[in-house]
C-alpha cells in the first residue's frame, strides 16, 4: 500500500472516527420577549472536551475544558469611554442605521412567508425529520408556557406540530395564544447524539423531494439574479 492511499485513508477515516465520538449536552432556561437566560453544559468524547455556556440577558459567559483543564476565557476589548464621534460621523451613523432598518423591513422573517411555502408533503417530510432527530438524540424535554405568532393560521400549525410530537420523554405543557405575537417559555432538556447520524438524518432531510424541490428552486432564483447583474437585496 502506497504512502497516498494510507493519507487518502486517514483523511477520509479521521473525520468519521471523530464525528463517531458522542456528544451529551445538558441545558436550562427561559425565553420572553426583553428576557433570555441559558444555562447550556456540552461534552465530547466521553468528557475529552467540554463546554460550558451561560447567557443572562445581555451578558454571556464561555468556559472550556480540555481533557479535564479548564482553559482561560477570551478577555473582553475595554471600551475607550473618551472617543466621542463628530459631527459628521453621528450623522453617517444615523443614515446608515435607518438604510439597516429599512432592509430587516423589507426582507425580514415573516410568518406569512413560511406559510407559502407549508403544505402536506413538506409537513410530513419536517415531522419526520424531527421524529428521527428527537430518537437520535435520545433527547429528555420539558417545556412550558405561551406562544403566539403574527398569523393565527401559523399559531394552529406549530399548535398541530406539537400535539404530534408529544412523547414519553417529550413534555410539552404549551397554550396556544392567537391574538399576537408572544413568546414566554421556560424548559429543561438533556441528551446524547452522534454527530455522524445527526448529520445523516439531515442530509437525508434536504434531500427528500418536497425539500428538495424548495432549495433548487431559491437556488434557480439566485442564478437568475446575478446573471442579469441583480442581488437580492436589490428591488
Amino acid at each position: 500500500m502506497s504512502g497516498w492511499t494510507i493519507l487518502l485513508l486517514i483523511l477520509v477515516l479521521l473525520p468519521v472516527g471523530l464525528l463517531s465520538f458522542p456528544l451529551t449536552f445538558k441545558a436550562r432556561g427561559s425565553l420572553r420577549k426583553e428576557e433570555r437566560n441559558l444555562n447550556l453544559k456540552l461534552a465530547w468524547g466521553w468528557g475529552l472536551l467540554s463546554a460550558a455556556v451561560e447567557i443572562n440577558g445581555k451578558e454571556t459567559a464561555f468556559r472550556l475544558r480540555l481533557a479535564g483543564i479548564w482553559l482561560p476565557a477570551p478577555r473582553k476589548k475595554p471600551v475607550n469611554i473618551g472617543t466621542t464621534k463628530t459631527g459628521k460621523q453621528t450623522k453617517r451613523a444615523g443614515k446608515q442605521a435607518q438604510k439597516h432598518a429599512g432592509r430587516r423591513k423589507k426582507h425580514g422573517f415573516s410568518f406569512s412567508s413560511v406559510i407559502a411555502v407549508l403544505n402536506r408533503q413538506m409537513l410530513a417530510a419536517v415531522l419526520g425529520y424531527l421524529k428521527r432527530l428527537f430518537k437520535s438524540l435520545r433527547l429528555r424535554l420539558r417545556l412550558n408556557g405561551v406562544y403566539g405568532t403574527d398569523d393565527p393560521a401559523m399559531t394552529g400549525m406549530i399548535a398541530g406540530l406539537i400535539a404530534a410530537l408529544q412523547a414519553k420523554h417529550l413534555k410539552f405543557d404549551l397554550d396556544a395564544d392567537f391574538s399576537g405575537p408572544i413568546i414566554d417559555l421556560a424548559g429543561e432538556t438533556s441528551g446524547r447524539m452522534v454527530p455522524i447520524f445527526i448529520l445523516w438524518h439531515t442530509m437525508s432531510f434536504f434531500l427528500a423531494k418536497p425539500v428538495r424541490k424548495l432549495w433548487w428552486s431559491m437556488l434557480k432564483i439566485k442564478k437568475t439574479w446575478f446573471r442579469w447583474g441583480f442581488t437580492p437585496s436589490e428591488p
